[in-house]
């Protein structure tokens, strides 16, 4: 938590760059919300690189503090797990400009998205199981 007379909560995310990290969970889709929607609550992220070596691990960079409504959807999923996580696709991409509303409209899509492969993945499902 940083504390400028309020309380902020700071997400850090690492990430070592030697591995093949594919899409890394960031954040509980469900969690999210229910923080987020609470009048008055915020929440930060910093992603840090970083790089085993012999004598330790050296940091190659790190994003400073983010917004959670400054990072952009483009790089960003919701996949499944209970009621689904945001995982990290590409590049980290920041958009300034974009307010919470913005943030969560993007939200939305990806929300979507999740619930219309859910909803195909469930179907097969049913069709497998169909004659148990």
């Amino acid at each position: 938590m940083l504390d400028d007379n309020i309380q902020k909560p700071v997400n850090v995310k690492s990430n070592n760059v030697d591995k093949n990290n594919y899409s890394p969970n960031i954040i509980s889709a469900k969690r999210l919300i229910k923080w987020l929607k609470q009048n008055g609550n915020e929440l930060y992220f910093i992603f840090v690189n970083y790089k085993k070596t012999d004598d330790g691990v050296i940091v190659i960079d790190d994003s400073g503090l983010i917004p959670v409504q400054h990072i952009n959807w483009e790089c960003l999923t919701i996949e499944a797990q209970g009621w689904g996580v945001i995982q990290m696709v590409g590049e980290l991409k920041i958009d300034k400009n974009q307010d919470m509303k913005g943030f969560f409209r993007g939200m939305k899509t990806a929300y979507e998205k999740y619930m219309d492969k859910e909803t195909r993945k469930m179907a097969k499902i049913r069709e497998m199981i169909k004659d148990f």
